[in-house]
């Protein structure tokens, strides 16, 4: 077996993804790995495992690809309806009625792991839905995988991606192709920015700083505690006051941090950064 043969090489791998992107390699990924490299060996395209370390830390398009192999991309419209649902009827009602006691107008959103864009446009359709014409808001939506965001910018779908979106929403919202796929109406696409961006490069943080809600949803889930950790303090840091942090459903700030409010709505907790004001 390939693990037998360079077990050193395996852990630098490891090491080197966990550090570079906060994706902790888990023994299931590992195989998963190992079968990709195994035939690239076999094919002659890298020599050992020593080699593809060496290709991946010197090369800026080999880790690129391997970044897009390893990200998980299973998304959909309006998934985790009920979240979404709470923070349209209440959460999003109460920001706004502090952004209009504050005197301000706009409404930024960072959509953090966007994936192919289904949960960003999703977001867009509620703002568009619920939020009052002199109330504007800003999408921005970020994702590491260079292919994903490719995806979120064509905004084609297929129909395993819109099932849930209600009939009302889809003839609002969407154009069919001749191909019978959905196309994301360009309206949709004035007040969303699409962004690559790693999670664990803190330094561009700044392009995110007083988001008023962050949606990072089974993204962490992926990370290593520590580069989980971090992640979760830099959003706490960049969200305005009154902001809100959106985690899926198993999710939870829990052990990682002590900074957040926690509130629960139905099933779902959810996690805000209170004003000094005690909003």
């Amino acid at each position: 077996m390939i693990q037998d043969i360079d077990a050193a090489s395996i852990d630098k791998i490891k090491r080197f993804i966990l550090d570079k992107t906060g994706i902790y390699l888990n023994d299931q990924k590992i195989s998963i790995v190992l079968q990709k490299l195994k035939k690239q060996i076999n094919e002659g395209t890298i020599k050992d495992l020593s080699h593809f370390y060496y290709n991946l830390v010197t090369d800026e398009k080999v880790l690129q690809d391997f970044i897009n192999f390893l990200t998980v991309n299973e998304t959909y419209f309006f998934r985790e309806f009920e979240q979404l649902k709470a923070f349209a009827e209440v959460i999003l009602p109460e920001v706004i009625e502090f952004k209009k006691k504050s005197g301000e107008d706009r409404i930024k959103i960072w959509v953090a792991g966007c994936a192919t864009g289904d949960e960003a446009y999703t977001i867009s359709i509620i703002l568009n839905e619920f939020l009052e014409d002199e109330i504007k808001f800003e999408i921005f939506a970020s994702d590491i995988d260079t292919k994903a965001l490719k995806i979120a910018e064509l905004g084609i779908y297929e129909m395993r991606n819109v099932r849930f979106v209600h009939h009302h929403y889809l003839n609002r919202y969407f154009d069919i192709t001749n191909d019978g796929k959905f196309k994301v109406k360009d309206q949709m696409k004035r007040n969303i920015k699409f962004i690559h961006h790693n999670l664990v490069d803190f330094a561009k943080y700044f392009i995110f700083s007083k988001s008023d809600f962050i949606f990072c949803r089974n993204v962490l889930i992926y990370f290593g505690d520590e580069q989980r950790k971090k992640v979760i303090d830099k959003m706490y840091e960049i969200l305005n006051c009154g902001g809100y942090l959106f985690l899926g459903h198993s999710e939870s700030v829990g052990r990682l941090s002590d900074k957040f409010n926690v509130r629960r709505i139905n099933d779902y907790f959810f996690y805000y950064k209170e004003c000094e004001s005690g909003w």
